[in-house]
């Protein structure tokens, strides 16, 4: 396959990983602002200590750095929100909710928005560049 010089290159790959990281975010997020009592949520964050606010603020953090991270030119930004979201579980799941087992799936996705936010569109799966 040859790429025509001067014609941009569609990085659909980068657009169906960013698009998958954006709506389990925007998804979370959303789900926090349910405030029924039997919200595990709810509970969650009652348990954290730092009152609702902090449920609601974490919502919006979610739901923006999702927005953000599905567009290239803002993906970095979003990545910086998101990745700040994970620690912040990682250290509340290791500390206050005493269950360092929900720190692995956090890790991973941990993993996932840092890695899909510096890949390089313009390696293919080789590692070499395209438009050579």
């Amino acid at each position: 396959m040859t790429i025509r010089a001067g014609k941009p290159r569609t990085d659909v790959a980068g657009w169906v990983q960013r698009a998958i990281i954006a709506a389990f975010f925007v998804i979370a997020g959303l789900d926090k602002f349910s405030d029924a009592p039997t919200s595990t949520w709810v509970k969650i964050f009652a348990t954290i200590g730092f009152g609702q606010w902090f449920r609601i603020a974490t919502g919006v953090i979610e739901i923006g750095g999702g927005a953000l991270y599905l567009f290239p030119k803002t993906c970095k930004f979003g990545a910086v929100l998101l990745a700040s979201a994970m620690l912040g579980a990682i250290i509340a799941h290791l500390t206050v909710l005493r269950d360092p087992i929900a720190i692995i799936i956090r890790g991973a996705i941990l993993v996932a928005i840092v890695l899909v936010a510096l890949r390089d569109p313009n390696l293919d799966l080789i590692g070499t560049r395209y438009g050579r």
